[in-house]
């Protein structure tokens, strides 16, 4: 049977017999029509076999090119150098000086991308991932300040300080030049040493069981008390510490609002910290007379003592 007589053989018959020019010119427009569909799919066949199969997926997106700045850690005197320990700190990139007249802004080439968007990793302290971006770049800055500051003074910059360019890092110089040389004389020789305090936890409730409500009362009256007399014993020890302390500093900053008993930190002469430490620990037996413990911790770059007007950083 033909491929013309599987259409319908009753249509096919009548259509030959009385019309005979009909049928042909129907047969001349099928093949014409299957003609065109053939060519199409050969032509799709061909192009397969020489490039491949065509993909329906989406493309992949454009990795975005990086955008090269500079990050700005510290400045010090032109003279400092960059200690070879900070290749260590978490792969921190290579950092350089970049020396303007008598002061040099600490700077390493960084992607700038590498700052955007920190602000929605922060967290607590306690809840911050230590793999995280804002972690890495954290500890990366502080290790650079330290670095640094183990043989020179200098002024900390604001974490995730960065320029353009060269230009640009001399520029940021020559505008805070005369504060900045005046702060580094300041700070020269000194560091930063804090003091903590913690008291002993509150004594807990007495218990409910076996006693009336007026005993248990008086029993909670006599802990709230213990604990108050606690507090004014360490109050008067610390005021008598602070002030001692205070007078071998060049500077102090107690904390309004500590989370301990009492956080304070000091700004020490080198050649006096010795002197510093024997006066924290000449209290350290009054305090432990009441449960409480003192604890030095440092040195710190000066990061509590740098002036509203030279925290310089965006």
């Amino acid at each position: 049977m033909t491929a013309a007589e599987e259409v319908d053989p009753e249509v096919t018959a009548l259509a030959r017999r009385h019309a005979p020019e009909v049928w042909e010119a129907a047969l001349q427009a099928a093949k014409s029509a299957a003609a065109e569909v053939l060519t199409r799919r050969l032509t799709d066949a061909i192009l397969t076999s020489a490039t491949g199969p065509r993909s329906t997926a989406a493309p992949e997106p454009a990795i975005p090119e990086p955008d090269p700045g500079l990050c700005a850690y510290a400045i010090t005197w032109s003279h400092a150098e960059v200690p070879e320990t900070l290749a260590e700190v978490d792969a921190a990139p290579a950092v350089r000086l970049l020396p303007h007249e008598d002061l040099a802004v600490v700077v390493a080439r960084v992607d700038v991308g590498m700052f955007a968007d920190l602000d929605k990793e922060a967290g607590p302290p306690d809840g911050l991932d230590p793999g995280s971006r804002l972690a890495v770049l954290a500890r990366q800055h502080d290790a650079v300040v330290r670095a640094v500051f183990e043989g020179y003074p200098v002024l900390p910059l604001r974490f995730g300080t960065v320029v353009r360019d060269d230009r640009a890092a001399a520029l940021l110089l020559e505008e805070h030049r005369a504060d900045v040389s005046e702060w580094l004389s300041k700070v020269d020789g000194h560091r930063e040493w804090g003091v903590r305090v913690a008291l002993p936890a509150p004594a807990g409730k007495p218990p409910l069981d076996g006693i009336s409500g007026t005993d248990y009362l008086t029993a909670r009256a006599r802990q709230l008390n213990g604990d108050q007399q606690v507090q004014t014993l360490a109050r008067s020890v610390v005021s008598t510490l602070h002030e001692s302390l205070s007078r071998c500093s060049a500077d102090a900053a107690q904390r309004e609002q500590p989370p301990a008993f009492f956080d304070a930190s000091y700004l020490v002469r080198q050649d006096r910290e010795e002197t510093f430490h024997d006066l924290a620990r000449r209290v350290e037996d009054d305090l432990a007379a009441v449960g409480a413990t003192l604890r030095s911790t440092g040195p710190w770059p000066p990061y509590s003592f740098t002036p509203s007007q030279l925290v310089i950083g965006s």
